[in-house]
């Protein structure tokens, strides 16, 4: 028989559930929130006792617009750069809830008990995979076998987390410098200016002419009460057409890039992996409203070299190695990119070539 393990819960605990839980859109999700930061917090209390780091900033659970979108619970653990998931049941329920869009990406699941007060909670048990709704009890090993997997497990190669990238938290060679940020900056501006279509065209015209590219919706026109920063935003959150909320976002972008609207996008100077060339590779992501992400990929020369090399390859792979894209620059090339949208967990590595040296990196949506 598994012996629980009681875990007090601190005011604190109860004060910050409650602060989740008061910014949800209904009274379920609002209780949901709130039960599922408490099971969070009484783990990550269990695992200090272990000894074990955890992350909550890290933890999609602890992203206000992730919960409001789905039931999750996770906790980060630096040291295996995975997530636990954390659920709660009610006394006298005899099987654990869990739902089906957090099966997988898991490093495992602790199960705990909380009290109706919410003064204290029992962990009950871990199991390390899920493939049904409604977990039996039964099913739960003891919680050695928890610290096992937790300290037993291999690391993975170290890979970019995108879905911290939402909350502002880069890996260290991803924060760029003053000085990329500014040819950044500058390299989006240049995109523009080449497309004529924008060329030379005022703000409002350039928003009115994104309405009206609307094929799918019967909303082409801006509404009048909006200025166009606002209408942006509008456009981004209601269009079908992600290649419009892309070009909506990156006008934003220029506008005002600290509009929580806009995608998130930086950059990394590949000159020391490309025996010198100077070469920038920048990544943006903009959320969906449905979960998914959309991501643009970039390569772009620095300010003071007008083209790219020829012959350089931006080529995408899929976790298990295969290409699904593959683009290469031109002489008169001013940049090369993708565009492409991903599930939450999806892995890909994007490779850069050029002659006989190559750059490449893992990213985790």
């Amino acid at each position: 028989m598994i012996e629980p393990i009681t875990i007090a819960i601190a005011a604190a605990d109860r004060q910050q559930a409650y602060q989740f839980a008061e910014q949800q859109p209904t009274l379920e999700r609002s209780q949901q929130v709130y039960r599922n930061t408490l099971a969070v917090l009484v783990i990550q209390h269990f695992l200090q006792l272990l000894g074990i780091e955890t992350d909550l900033a890290a933890s999609h659970c602890w992203n206000p617009l992730e919960q409001q979108l789905e039931n999750i619970a996770d906790l980060y653990i630096p040291s295996l750069q995975g997530f636990l998931e954390c659920r709660s049941l009610y006394g006298s329920d005899r099987k654990c809830h869990i739902p089906p869009e957090v099966w997988s990406e898991r490093l495992g699941y602790v199960i705990i008990q909380l009290d109706e007060p919410y003064q204290e909670a029992q962990v009950l048990g871990f199991v390390e995979a899920v493939s049904v709704s409604e977990l039996p009890l039964s099913y739960l090993q003891p919680l050695n076998v928890l610290l096992e997997c937790l300290t037993s497990q291999v690391q993975p190669e170290p890979m970019v987390q995108l879905s911290h990238w939402l909350k502002r938290t880069f890996e260290y060679d991803w924060q760029p410098p003053k000085e990329l940020v500014k040819i950044m900056k500058a390299s989006i501006n240049r995109c523009a200016e080449l497309d004529p279509q924008r060329s030379d065209v005022p703000i409002r015209q350039q928003v009115e002419q994104l309405y009206r590219r609307q094929s799918t919706q019967k909303v082409h026109n801006v509404p009048g009460n909006l200025n166009p920063q606002e209408a942006l935003v509008n456009l981004i959150q209601t269009t079908e057409d992600d290649e419009i909320r892309w070009q909506s976002a990156e006008l934003l972008w220029e506008l005002d890039p600290k509009n929580p609207a806009c995608p998130v996008i930086s950059a990394k100077d590949l000159g020391i992996y490309l025996l010198g060339h100077a070469v920038v590779l920048i990544i943006g992501i903009l959320p969906k409203s449905d979960g998914r992400m959309l991501i643009l990929l970039r390569l772009y020369p620095p300010e003071q070299q007008p083209h790219m090399p020829a012959g350089l390859k931006l080529v995408g792979l899929d976790e298990t190695g295969k290409s699904f894209f593959e683009v290469e620059s031109r002489p008169q090339d001013d940049y090369i990119q993708f565009k492409f949208t991903a599930d939450r967990g999806d892995r890909f590595s994007v490779r850069v070539v050029l002659d006989d040296v190559s750059f490449t990196e893992d990213f985790l949506v």
